[in-house]
Parts: C-alpha cells; sequence; structure tokens
C-alpha cells in the first residue's frame, strides 16, 4: 500500500515538472510577453495551476513578470549560457565552424533536435553578411532549411508526428510543395547525405546541411551553411556542398 501511495505521489511531482517546462516552453516559443490566461490556454492548465506554476518559477528567476505579462527570466538565460560553454558537442563543433566559414565565405552553423523543432546552438558569420540573423538559441521548424535533415532521417511514424494537419508544405517563396513530392525529396536527402535549400524560410536564402551523426549513426545534429542566392550560385553549390558533408563527418570524428 506505502508503495502505491509512493508511486502516486512520484507520478504527481513528475507532472508538476511536466507543467513547469510546458510553460517555460511557452513563453520560450512566444517571442512576447503573455498574460496568465495566455499562459493557462496555451499550457493547457486551468487558470490557478497555471498560476501556482508561474509563482514558482517566478521565484526562481525562470519567469519574470511586468506590466506586459510573463516572459521567460535570466535564470533561463543562465542555463542557456551553461549548455553553450559546456556542451561536449558545441565545443567540439566551433573550430569546425570557424573553419568553414573561412573556407567558403558563408555563416556556418549547429543545430540540435528538440521536440518537434531545431534550435540553433552555434554560429560562426562568414564574410558574406545574410540579410537576416539566424538565431541562437530561437526554436526553427524541422520541416524546412536544415531542418530538413532531421526528418530525413527519422521513421514514418515520427515524420507524421512532426507533420501532423500538414496537407502540403508552404515556403517563404511559394508555392507549397505537396505532401507526397515533399516525402520523396526527405528520401532523397537520406540517401544523398545532404539537404540543400532555397527560398524556404527566408527569401533570397540559400542553405547547405548535412548530418553530424555519431558511430553508432545517432543523429546529433546538423551543420549547415546559409548565403545569399548569390554568395550560393549553382556553379559554387558542388563545393560547398563536399566542404558541409565533410565538416560533418569532421564533428562526428573529433566527438568520438
Amino acid at each position: 500500500m506505502a508503495d502505491e501511495s509512493g508511486s502516486g505521489q512520484e507520478r504527481s511531482t513528475m507532472r508538476s515538472v511536466e507543467r513547469a517546462f510546458d510553460v517555460v516552453d511557452l513563453l520560450s516559443d512566444s517571442g512576447r510577453p503573455l498574460r496568465l490566461a495566455e499562459v493557462a490556454r496555451g499550457a493547457g492548465l486551468h487558470i490557478a495551476t497555471a498560476q501556482r506554476i508561474l509563482k514558482v518559477l517566478e521565484r526562481r528567476n525562470y519567469v519574470a513578470q511586468d506590466s506586459a505579462g510573463y516572459s521567460v527570466g535570466a535564470a533561463a538565460l543562465a542555463a542557456a549560457h551553461s549548455f553553450l560553454v559546456g556542451n561536449h558537442l558545441v565545443l567540439t563543433a566551433t573550430p569546425v565552424l570557424q573553419e568553414l566559414a573561412e573556407a567558403l565565405g558563408l555563416t556556418a552553423s549547429l543545430s540540435v533536435r528538440v521536440g518537434s523543432a531545431r534550435v540553433l546552438v552555434a554560429r560562426v558569420e562568414g564574410s558574406s553578411p545574410l540579410r537576416y540573423q539566424l538565431p541562437v538559441g530561437g526554436r526553427l521548424p524541422l520541416h524546412l532549411g536544415a531542418g530538413k535533415v532531421f526528418l530525413a532521417y527519422m521513421d514514418g511514424a515520427a515524420r507524421a508526428e512532426v507533420l501532423a494537419g500538414m496537407e502540403r508544405v508552404e515556403t517563404a517563396a511559394g508555392p507549397a510543395v505537396p505532401m507526397d513530392e515533399y516525402m520523396s525529396q526527405l528520401d532523397g536527402i537520406a540517401v544523398q547525405g545532404y539537404a540543400v535549400s532555397r527560398n524556404e524560410r527566408v527569401v533570397g536564402a540559400v542553405s547547405v546541411a548535412a548530418p553530424v551523426r555519431s558511430r553508432d549513426g545517432v543523429l546529433l545534429g546538423v551543420v549547415q551553411v546559409s548565403g545569399r542566392e548569390e554568395d550560393l550560385s549553382d556553379d559554387r553549390l558542388a563545393g560547398a556542398t563536399r566542404e558541409v558533408v565533410n565538416a560533418g563527418a569532421s564533428i562526428a570524428a573529433r566527438i568520438r
């Protein structure tokens, strides 16, 4: 009986922890402060439950509150900094990204998967700056750009979960890609070992991305270079692709 009670308490505690992370994730993705009702609705919580969670997170500085509402607090930034300066994959990849950016003059970056999104965890600017800023720490979609490499190596069930509700894939420049054609593209990426993206997230931008895989074949992250269309013209694309694929292999070799 005592074991059953303890087990129930443990499940309740774990659920509370999960709800707290749900709230932090919601605030991280919002891009703006949220009111209490918005937090409760977005996290699927009762108002009173959301308020209790927010108060605990606020005491620990993972959430901040002002007249505009609730937003992520300074403690979350400190945790992110600890990851960036201490994560083995990031530390290993950074010198490779520096070499890649210098060789191609393009912005080189590394992403890891976080649920149904990818997060940029390292970036080195090239000599040809982008018109937009690749956001370190920001969540980006898996179905566009370098995210397609993550999807390419997922099984059918995992792909379906990420792409649930999508009948076609919308890009920045259009037109929309039918889902059967998109799935064929993912299969092609898995076979060839890299992805080329044009005008998908941002009009006028081109990227080449390749996997970073462990010795056991686990996908650790995705390395990419990004530039303007004039910086990654067709005559430069083959050479850039080789460099990116080699960079992915180099990071993987160094991390073992």
